[in-house]
């Protein structure tokens, strides 16, 4: 089984201190039943994927195309100002997660399509 794809939508791009952009809500819903769905922050330039950074929200026992919201306010970046990334992951019920890392080649930067277009890159 492969691992679960997400969809989601958010209430907004940026997070501040200042009124009206200090939260965002976030709805994410995933193609197959999920043991566990994460949302996490790294601030830019470091390390990212399953298990990193800041846990931001967590679900467990997901069924297939069940929406689950959130809220991700500014005083959970815990990092100081600064520019964050915001991941989104979902383990299978196999096990498996949707992480990219895994899957480009070792010692290659990106995975490749058959046409040589870029697919996956790899995290730097």
């Amino acid at each position: 089984m492969a691992a679960p794809e997400l969809i989601f939508s958010t209430s907004g791009e940026r997070l501040s201190a200042a009124e009206g952009f200090d939260r965002i809500a976030v709805t994410v819903h995933a193609s197959l039943p999920c043991r566990t769905i994460e949302c996490r922050a790294t601030k830019a330039g470091e390390e990212y994927g399953v298990g990193k950074g800041t846990l931001l929200a967590s679900f467990s026992s997901t069924p297939a195309n069940t929406p689950r919201t959130f809220e991700i306010y500014d005083d959970f970046l815990l990092r100081g100002d600064g520019q964050y990334r915001i991941s989104l992951f979902a383990q299978g019920e196999d096990g498996s997660w949707n992480d990219n890392y895994p899957y480009v080649p070792v010692g290659e930067g990106a995975y490749r399509t058959a046409d040589q277009t870029v697919y996956l890159c790899m995290r730097e």
